[in-house]
């Protein structure tokens, strides 16, 4: 059944193997790319998703119960349904091959992120803070909404809802892959995420080569319009910790130092364009869980410029490419779902449940 399950998802370990192979087309050229070792991107995301996808998923159904459905006793319903997913595996039979891909796709990412800016230099920063300005009546972005966010308190709120985007990241591609059916929407999900994050996170942030505002001045690009910012951020930094500024040093020291770590990369904004996938995705599970995560990509998109990490085009193009891509693997996941071998996996799936 498990093999079978491998078979039925062939499309969505089909694109990291696509993003490996054109990967080592592109680094090829470099003297000494980093390259991380897939075993290394296993145990980690052993180690960092599945324990929070497991907190999340409890948390998540620990609160169902004591809002919604409301049995006797919500702790021997807990214990009832983990009972449940370790007698009938129909869950891990239908995940795996969806945590596998994942693998395979972050190490693809970790792989090339982190060379962008040595396979095309950052060189779009300007264009984008002028197309900003241009398409915000001449006004910088950040100003507009210093009004409002221009508060340390609001500021450090902004960077805590930020900061909070991995976890949501990990929670949803945990309750999508580790469920007890194969849907269309699930398929349809993994299908945009890949894509999502191929198109955006590689392709065209390889293309687009940009660092972001908070590194503006770093690249010895002048006037920085960003000066004002940073330096209210770093004020606002005295009152509230705001773990932004530390990242962004600690990127631009890996850059500098070519260490291989994550790397630095503004357009599009995969916060942006994967928050944005969560309402397109969540909605069809429920109107208010819909409107929820509409609301948090919104929360995203106005943080993202404030904490100075990207131009609100960054987040403009991300909103395109993530509905572009959701409306293209809606296609997909029809067809696919449409296949013998889908038929049976989904069969196998009820019979475990059973």
């Amino acid at each position: 059944m498990l093999a079978q399950s491998f078979s039925a998802h062939w499309v969505i370990l089909f694109i990291p193997l696509i993003c490996l192979a054109i990967n080592a087309v592109w680094l090829s050229g470099l003297p000494h790319p980093h390259l991380i070792p897939i075993l290394a991107v296993f145990l980690g995301t052993m180690v960092d998703m599945v324990p929070i996808g497991i907190a999340l998923a409890v948390t998540v159904r620990a609160l169902q119960y004591l809002l919604v459905i409301k049995p006797k006793s919500p702790i021997r319903a807990l214990i009832a349904d983990a009972v449940n997913v370790l007698t009938k595996p129909a869950s891990f039979i239908n995940g795996f091959p969806v945590l596998m891909a994942i693998v395979v796709y972050n190490k693809a990412f970790l792989d090339l992120k982190p060379q962008i800016p040595f396979l095309n230099p950052f060189k779009w920063d300007q264009t984008f803070a002028w197309l900003d300005r241009t398409l915000h009546f001449g006004i910088d972005p950040w100003r507009i909404l210093q009004p409002v966010m221009g508060f340390s308190y609001v500021t450090f709120a902004s960077c805590v809802l930020y900061n909070l985007w991995f976890f949501v990241l990990l929670g949803s591609l945990f309750w999508f892959a580790f469920q007890e059916k194969s849907t269309e929407l699930r398929t349809r999900f993994f299908l945009s995420y890949m894509l999502i994050w191929w198109l955006g996170g590689e392709l065209l942030a390889d293309y687009f080569s940009s660092a972001g505002p908070a590194y503006y001045s770093r690249l010895g690009l002048t006037p920085d319009p960003y000066a004002e910012l940073m330096t209210y951020l770093h004020g606002a930094n005295s009152q509230f910790t705001i773990w932004s500024l530390g990242t962004q040093d600690m990127l631009w020291n890996g850059y500098l130092e070519n260490s291989g770590y994550m790397g630095i990369s503004a357009f599009p904004s995969m916060h942006n364009a994967s928050a944005v996938l969560f309402a397109l995705a969540f909605r069809h599970i429920n109107k208010y869980l819909g409107w929820f995560f509409m609301a948090y990509a919104a929360v995203i998109l106005v943080t993202s410029v404030h904490l100075a990490w990207h131009y609100a085009v960054d987040g403009y193009a991300a909103i395109i490419i993530s509905c572009t891509c959701w409306w293209l693997c809606g296609f997909v996941a029809r067809a696919i779902h449409r296949q013998p071998t889908m038929h049976r996996h989904t069969q196998n799936l009820a019979v475990l449940a059973s």
